[in-house]
């Protein structure tokens, strides 16, 4: 069992007396007081992510995997997840909001939406995240966010209509030019919000297509509902391909990244990355997916 003092950043297991966390690096002591070295400390997560524009007061979208957390010192999964948020929350602060997604693909198939029990098909720290006290899930039933903040409440009281459409949470997160973060992956797996892009510019490779099916709200009221998805069109090549738009991005010097013990941070506003996606579909309308990389 690992016991954790997260005031003092001390961790105590079987193994070692004790592990300090210690300027940027991690030991762990032996009783006769030798040190071994681990990864990361959660501080080192939150000082990247301030070098590279976040900011208290701020909207974060967050995409992020697990192998972050993995790099913290040996202590349950669930604790190095929980430390993983909470380093995110201390780069916005308490004024800051979070969101995260928590997409969920079931009820494409049929099955009920539950805002409270459907999991996030999209990672452990997205199905952590939803968990959390404080933390609201919007209604979206393909394309949900977990949101914690001042703002939470507002993002998630948006009403179902279309997934990536002009009253969706991706088009307010534009229009608060939020910061969208990918923590640990890449652009293509984290990239939704240029769904949203392509959704406006109109690209001929994607379709609109309505599902229908029950969603289940908080307080454990069901009610129908049909939402709009702008599905991809399978018989092209038609898969999402950012290599392109990220290196415009790092090109015109909008894309702001760090590493962090094994893993890369990477940062961008809202706008900037609309208008790169939009510019790049008006020169070349197949430039954000696989067909496109063969022209």
């Amino acid at each position: 069992m690992v016991g954790v003092s997260v005031n003092s950043w001390i961790i105590y297991d079987r193994q070692f007396k004790k592990i300090e966390l210690v300027r940027g690096r991690v030991q762990a002591r032996h009783g006769n007081g030798g040190a071994i070295e681990f990864g990361i400390r959660p501080g080192d997560v939150t000082d990247a992510l301030l070098s590279i524009g976040m900011s208290r007061g701020g909207t974060v979208l967050v995409h992020a995997d697990a192998i972050v957390a993995a790099q913290f010192p040996p202590m349950p999964a669930e604790q190095r997840l929980d430390l993983l948020i909470e380093a995110i929350e201390a780069a916005i602060g308490a004024s800051g909001t979070l969101v995260i997604p928590t997409f969920s693909y079931s009820f494409t198939k049929g099955e009920p939406f539950d805002i409270l029990c459907t999991p996030s098909a999209v990672g452990m720290v997205s199905e952590r995240f939803r968990t959390l006290p404080g933390v609201c899930r919007s209604p979206d039933p393909i394309f949900s966010f977990a949101c914690r903040g001042p703002l939470a409440r507002e993002l998630c009281a948006i009403p179902v209509k279309e997934c990536f459409g002009p009253d969706s949470v991706f088009a307010a997160l534009h229009r608060l030019n939020a910061h969208i973060v990918d923590l640990g992956c890449s652009m293509n797996r984290g990239g939704t919000f240029v769904h949203y892009v392509e959704t406006a510019h109109g690209v001929d490779y994607r379709y609109k297509k309505v599902f229908s099916g029950t969603i289940i709200l908080p307080n454990r009221e069901r009610y129908e509902c049909s939402v709009v998805y702008n599905v991809r069109d399978l018989t092209r090549k038609s898969e999402g391909d950012f290599g392109r738009l990220q290196k415009r991005l790092a090109d015109d010097g909008k894309l702001r990244t760090a590493d962090v013990g094994r893993s890369r941070i990477m940062a961008v506003s809202a706008n900037d990355i609309f208008d790169a996606a939009w510019k790049m579909l008006d020169e070349d309308p197949v430039s954000l997916i696989a067909e496109g990389a063969e022209n």
